[in-house]
C-alpha cells in the first residue's frame, strides 16, 4: 500500500493516538479539500466507489497502540466495503478545552480481482468536550446520500452520552461487549435495534458450528428435564459469553415451544472458567444427563459431550472466532 496526495502542515499533532496512526496533519478548513487533491494525484487508475461511512471513535482511555491495530483494522473492512473512514480520538476530561486536531490519508493498493487501484480515505479528528460544533463538523466530513456506521472502541457510557442523539443518524452503533462493558449498552439509544454488539458477531462460526450439532437432536432431547444451563468465561470474554447464553436461551426456549414442554432451566454465566478453556458450557438434566462444550487451544478448538445423544462419544471441532474484519462485516451487515 503507499500514501500520498496530500501536503502536510508544519504543526506537530499533539495527540497520541494521532501520533500514532498514519497521515498528515492539516488544518480543519483544509481537511475535505486535501482529499480532493489527492485523488486528483492518484489518476484514473485509482478506484473511488465508497458504500457507506465508517466512524471509528476511541475513548480517552485508548492506548495508542490499540487504536493503531484497530485502524488497520477498520481499513481491511475499507478494502472489501469501500468507505470513508472518520476517526475521532476523544481527549481526557483534563484537556476538555483542547483545540481541535485533523489528520488525512489516502492509501491505495493494488486489487487484484479488478485489476487496477484502489484507495480509501481517512479523515482523523481529535477534539475535547462535544459540542454542537464538532458534531456539525463530523456530519460535514461525511459523504452525503450514504449509510454511516459507527464503532465506538474503548469509549464508555459516559463519554458516548452526549453523541447519543447524533448517533440517531447512524444505521448501525458497533461496540465491543467485553471491552466497553454492560453500561455502554444500556444507554437509552432511540433505536435499541440498530445497536450491535462485536463480542456476539465473532462468535458466528461458533454459533453456527454448535446449531449444526444441535439440530441433530430431537428438541425433546434437548429440554426435556433440563435444570441448568451455565456458561463460564476468562476475563477478557465476558461479552461473547454472555452473547453465547443469550443464543442458547433463545433455542432451547424454540425448542420447548415446539414440543409444548415447559422451560424452567436456570440460565446463568460464571467467570470460572475451566483451566486450559477460553469458554465453557454446562447442561445440566434432573436425570442426570449432561451436555458439555469446551472452547480451548486459544479459542480454535470445541469438544462436545452428550450423553443424551446415540453417540455419547466426545465431538471435536475446529472452530474459531470470526477476525476482526469479519466480525465487523457481520455486526454492520447482519
Amino acid at each position: 500500500m503507499a500514501t500520498r496526495g496530500v501536503t502536510p502542515v508544519a504543526k506537530p499533532m499533539a495527540h497520541p493516538i494521532l501520533d500514532a496512526l498514519p497521515g498528515f496533519p492539516m488544518k480543519i478548513s483544509a481537511a475535505l479539500p486535501a482529499l480532493d487533491k489527492a485523488w486528483a494525484e492518484e489518476g484514473e487508475d485509482a478506484t473511488r466507489a465508497s458504500q457507506m461511512n465508517v466512524i471509528l471513535m476511541f475513548g480517552a482511555n485508548v492506548t495508542p497502540e490499540d487504536a493503531s491495530a484497530r485502524f488497520d483494522e477498520a481499513i481491511r473492512f475499507a478494502q472489501r466495503y469501500p468507505c470513508r473512514l472518520v476517526v475521532l480520538a476523544a481527549r481526557p476530561t483534563a484537556e476538555a478545552a483542547a483545540a481541535l486536531e485533523a489528520k488525512v490519508n489516502v492509501l491505495c493498493f493494488f486489487d487484484p480481482s479488478r485489476r487496477g487501484k484502489r484507495c480509501c480515505e481517512a479523515l482523523m479528528l481529535a477534539y475535547g468536550a462535544p459540542t454542537a460544533e464538532l458534531e456539525s463538523l463530523v456530519s460535514t466530513w461525511l459523504e452525503g446520500d450514504l449509510p454511516t456506521n459507527l464503532w465506538a472502541h474503548g469509549v464508555s457510557a459516559e463519554e458516548f452520552r452526549p453523541w447519543l442523539n447524533w448517533s440517531t443518524r447512524c444505521r448501525r452503533v458497533v461496540a465491543d461487549r467485553s471491552i466497553v462493558g454492560e453500561a455502554f449498552f444500556a444507554l437509552p439509544f432511540k433505536h435499541p435495534l440498530f445497536i450491535r454488539d462485536l463480542s456476539v458477531a465473532r462468535c458466528l462460526p461458533v454459533r453456527q458450528a454448535l446449531g449444526q450439532y444441535l439440530a441433530a437432536h430431537a428438541p425433546t432431547d434437548l429440554v426435556r428435564g433440563l435444570q441448568s444451563v451455565t456458561i463460564s468465561h476468562g476475563p477478557s470474554l465476558s461479552g461473547e459469553a454472555a452473547g453465547l447464553l443469550a443464543w442458547m436461551k433463545g433455542c432451547l426456549t424454540h425448542c420447548a415451544g415446539l414440543t409444548r414442554a415447559h422451560l424452567g432451566a436456570e440460565f446463568k454465566l460464571s467467570a470460572k472458567v475451566p483451566p486450559g478453556d477460553n469458554l465453557d458450557a454446562e447442561w445440566v438434566y434432573a436425570d442426570g444427563a449432561r451436555f458439555s462444550w469446551e472452547h480451548a487451544d486459544q479459542g480454535t478448538r470445541a469438544i462436545i459431550t452428550f450423553t443424551r445423544s446415540r453417540q455419547p462419544a466426545p465431538v471435536t471441532q475446529r472452530v474459531a472466532f470470526m477476525g476482526a474484519a469479519e466480525a465487523l462485516s457481520e455486526a454492520v451487515f447482519f
